[in-house]
């Protein structure tokens, strides 16, 4: 039953990534992954309840190759405090070159397999 519900959250992050793709509205900074896709949708619930500015997307390949949640922010730091505080650990990447560079944190990630 789990992975049902990851699979429609997978939609539901490809189809905000698309819009925000269209509409040229991913133009943030940063990009937090998580460890794994539980985190992620977690992360997603307290930073709404905490009225903090983000956008949800699937995590780009280049940050990790299966799937899983990006947070894309243009402000890091305070993200990153509120989830620690909250027991999720992050990793935080740039795009440098069109390529993803690492900044924050060191995740041993958990592929998915539905």
């Amino acid at each position: 039953m789990a992975e049902l519900k990851y699979l429609l959250d997978g939609v539901r992050l490809h189809a905000q990534e698309l819009f925000y793709k269209i509409t040229n509205k991913l133009n943030d900074k940063y990009y937090l992954s998580f460890s794994n896709i539980p985190d992620g949708l977690k992360a997603e619930k307290i930073l709404k309840k905490n009225k903090t500015k983000f956008k949800s997307i699937t995590v780009p390949d280049d940050i990790f190759e299966a799937c899983g949640v990006a947070i894309v922010t243009n402000e890091y730091e305070d993200i990153a405090k509120i989830l620690k505080d909250n027991n999720i650990e992050v990793e935080v990447f740039i795009y440098e070159e069109n390529k993803s560079v690492k900044i924050y944190g060191n995740l041993q990630k958990e592929g998915c397999e539905l």
